[in-house]
């Protein structure tokens, strides 16, 4: 019977603990903060900050459905360079992405001024996305195959983040109908962080299989610009910085998986 009562009293301190710590959080992001040194390059001195929780809601809404009209007009313009291959689309197909992951960098950093648990990787993720998009615009004319496995690379992963965009968001409309999270829960993180065991489950073939095209297209063109004469550099630098994608979203990725399958094994011992 005591060892009932102190397992009892340790299940109580620890779910107190975990408000807390939630508590805590939320009081934080509504702590003013500075801005980043990327924010003041670009913004100086202006406020960023956003004045309460439903601002912060809307703000990252607004983001996400910019993500996913911006994920979906890019998809089908590739699909539109690969049946018409254009020069002039090309180079709009890669200015509409260096604008993008600018874009989305920078509206990253100011989530993160306002208490979003965004990953450091991300954000480096997003920066190194933005110079392969540029060295990408820069490719020789005569460098088709280059840009036709970009093309279908860009098809893949715009298939992919429309289908993490539709299945988050079912999942969070769940888990708010059953008053699991609150409303403006998804405020607070970014990236698979965020994602339910259920989540990665379904998603995680399918992010694995565009790290895997990234280690291919690293592979490809860093092949290429070994066995062919005068290739310019920039067949170089996408072959490292497809490396480093690759690289990087595999073992984040990974990692935030296995985190949750320790997390869930405690909840089925108790279940059981």
């Amino acid at each position: 019977r005591m060892q009932r009562c102190n397992l009892s009293d340790t299940e109580e301190h620890a779910s107190n603990m975990e408000t807390m710590e939630k508590q805590l959080l939320a009081m934080r992001s509504t702590l003013p903060q500075k801005n980043s040194f990327i924010i003041k390059a670009i913004l100086g001195d202006l406020n960023v900050q956003l004045r309460n929780q439903e601002e912060k809601f809307h703000y990252k809404e607004r983001y996400e459905i910019f993500k996913l009209r911006v994920t979906i007009l890019v998809g089908l313009w590739a699909v539109c360079c690969l049946f018409f291959p254009f020069e002039l689309a090309m180079y709009m197909l890669h200015f509409m992405l260096v604008w993008y992951y600018a874009t989305v960098t920078i509206r990253e950093h100011i989530l993160r001024a306002n208490g979003s648990r965004i990953r450091s990787w991300w954000l480096a993720h997003h920066y190194l996305s933005l110079g392969l998009s540029a060295m990408s615009v820069t490719l020789h004319d005569d460098d088709v195959a280059f840009k036709e496995i970009f093309l279908y690379f860009t098809i893949y992963i715009s298939f992919v983040q429309f289908l993490q965009f539709y299945y988050q968001r079912s999942s969070l409309v769940r888990l708010v109908t059953l008053g699991r999270i609150s409303r403006t829960a998804e405020v607070t993180a970014e990236g698979p962080r965020r994602k339910t065991f259920t989540d990665l489950q379904f998603l995680l073939p399918f992010l694995i299989g565009g790290y895997m095209f990234q280690f291919y297209n690293a592979y490809f063109f860093g092949k290429n610009w070994l066995v062919t004469p005068h290739a310019s550099w920039q067949v170089l630098g996408i072959a490292i910085i497809f490396a480093l994608l690759g690289l990087g979203n595999s073992s984040t990725t990974l990692r935030v998986y296995f985190s949750k399958v320790k997390q869930r094994r405690p909840s089925i011992s108790k279940s059981s």
